[in-house]
């Protein structure tokens, strides 16, 4: 019976050692596999930290373009806004200017019309007296005609004898 049990125990010993023998095997084979697997994700990762490397850069340069963009917005914004400011003087000046254009204008036109009305008084004041002298002459002409007239009948009077009444 020990002989049997020592057998028993011998056999399980060696299924035992063939099934460690089998395990082994079988994880090895998966340790390959993973050691292939981890290989592949090795130069995957080498390959991805290379690419984040790169984009990293590429966003430190980009980050780089947008502060010197945003400098350059800010400068023109300043600019514009003192350009804007002497606009906003210029107009301020023409307004002014043609504030004062109008006010001379409107003086001139003032003067203009005073001087217009003036000399509408005179040419009407003028005109009257022409008319005034016109009516004195064709008067002075009308009595110079009447005049005329009488002296040529006093003339005639004085050239032609009377005659004397013929009696019969």
């Amino acid at each position: 019976m020990k002989e049997l049990i020592k057998t028993i125990v011998i056999i399980l010993l060696v299924v035992a050692v063939a099934y460690f023998f089998y395990q082994n095997d079988k994880l090895v084979k998966q340790v390959i596999k993973l050691s292939e697997a981890d290989s592949v994700h090795a130069v995957t990762i080498s390959d991805f930290d290379h690419n984040l490397n790169d984009l990293e850069l590429q966003f430190i340069g980009r980050g780089k373009h947008i502060q010197q963009f945003q400098a350059a917005l800010a400068k023109m914004n300043t600019r514009l806004d003192s350009i804007d400011l002497e606009f906003a003087t210029k107009i301020e000046q023409v307004n002014t200017n043609i504030t004062e254009l109008k006010m001379n204008i409107e003086s001139q036109l003032s003067t203009l019309k005073s001087g217009q009305e003036e000399q509408s008084e005179r040419l009407t004041k003028f005109q009257r007296e022409t008319n005034r002298t016109l009516t004195d002459i064709q008067t002075a002409i009308s009595r110079m005609g009447r005049e005329f007239s009488d002296l040529e009948k006093r003339v005639k009077t004085l050239e032609t004898p009377p005659t004397q009444p013929t009696k019969k």
